[in-house]
């Protein structure tokens, strides 16, 4: 095979392979603002429809709610949210799928925080299976990580 057919062939897997990258941000992006959308507006039920159901291996969906509810009375009401990293990695074998890692920053009424989560495909799209909140006002060795 020549050098040209070679060097056509892995542009066009590069090109493919950042359409797939570019796509799943764009997806997560879409998830992530809905979700703080609920969250701003207070909805907790409908944030917690975008949380995966293994992230509630280790903490129960109510008390993972009222998690949000008390993150609510510590940092105040959510004001913005911009993200400022991300990280997309598809994997194979036995963790295999596609995960994006996000994180915001987020300005509350009372504290700002940092908010790191990481989001999987699933079949009703990305769903958060982790989730952490650094905040002043979090005492310190409390942040949540699930």
């Amino acid at each position: 095979m020549s050098h040209r057919k070679i060097g056509v062939l892995l542009s066009l897997l590069l090109l493919l392979s950042g359409c797939g990258f570019s796509s799943s941000k764009e997806a997560v992006a879409e998830v992530m603002a809905q979700y703080f959308t609920a969250i701003e507006a207070r909805d907790y039920p409908a944030a917690m429809e975008f949380y995966a159901e293994t992230f509630f291996r280790d903490a129960s969906r109510e008390a993972w709610e009222a998690q949000l509810h008390k993150y609510n009375r510590q940092l105040g009401d959510l004001e913005s949210y911009e993200a400022v990293n991300w990280n997309v990695k598809k994997n194979v074998g036995a963790n295999a799928g596609t995960f994006v890692q996000v994180v915001y920053k987020t300005d509350y009424s009372r504290h700002p925080a940092v908010e790191k989560f990481i989001l999987k495909k699933a079949l009703a799209g990305f769903r958060i299976i982790a989730h952490r909140i650094d905040a002043k006002d979090l005492p310190k060795g409390k942040t949540e990580f699930i």
